[in-house]
C-alpha cells in the first residue's frame, strides 16, 4: 500500500491524473472483495473537494495528518 500512495503522489507532482491511478488500482483488485466496495462507493462520483474532504475525515478518524503522512514518506512542504 505504500507504494501505492508513493505512486499518487508522484502523479499529483508531475501533474498527472491521480483518479485514473486509484482507479486502475481498484479495478485490479478483487471486485467482490467488501473493502474494495466501499472504496469504490467513497472515491467515485465525488468532486475533488469532497475527495479531499474524505481523506482529511479518514486522517483525523485515524489519529493523523495529511502533513504527518507526508513527512513519513520523506516528503516536507
Amino acid at each position: 500500500m505504500n507504494d501505492m500512495i508513493q505512486s499518487i503522489i508522484q502523479t499529483a507532482v508531475s501533474g498527472g491524473s491521480t483518479m485514473d491511478l486509484v482507479q486502475k488500482y481498484l479495478n485490479s483488485q478483487n471486485p467482490n472483495d467488501p473493502k474494495v466496495a466501499q472504496a469504490r462507493r467513497m472515491i467515485f462520483g465525488k468532486s475533488a473537494g469532497e475527495l479531499e474532504q474524505t481523506g482529511r475525515n479518514l486522517l483525523r478518524e485515524a489519529g493523523t495528518t495529511p502533513e504527518e503522512i507526508l513527512s513519513g514518506l520523506g516528503i516536507h512542504f
